[in-house]
């Protein structure tokens, strides 16, 4: 399970706050909501507090979207290492 919460929005950043398993069909979820917020704002800022586990799939995604349009935030020791081991850096 995972629950997006949208922390603000403007034309130049979207805050998301993720929680739960960002694996699996939560994927797609993420997938849908990032780019649309994509296609209107010019950053993405995902919120990585609640989240507890990141699949290879929800890697994959972030690697896509890695760059200077994204900012990861947050994240448990796991996560963070996690992250880190695959070249995707993390915002303090």
């Amino acid at each position: 399970m995972m629950r997006i919460v949208v922390q603000m929005q403007s034309p130049n950043a979207v805050v998301l706050e993720v929680h739960g398993r960002v694996a699996g069909p939560n994927i797609e979820v993420l997938a849908a909501e990032g780019q649309c917020h994509l296609a209107t704002a010019d950053r993405l800022v995902l919120v990585l507090d609640g989240v507890q586990f990141v699949d290879e799939g929800g890697l994959a995604l972030l690697q896509r979207w890695s760059g200077p349009r994204l900012t990861l935030r947050g994240g448990s020791a796991f996560v963070q290492t996690l992250l880190s081991s695959q070249g995707l850096a993390l915002e303090p």
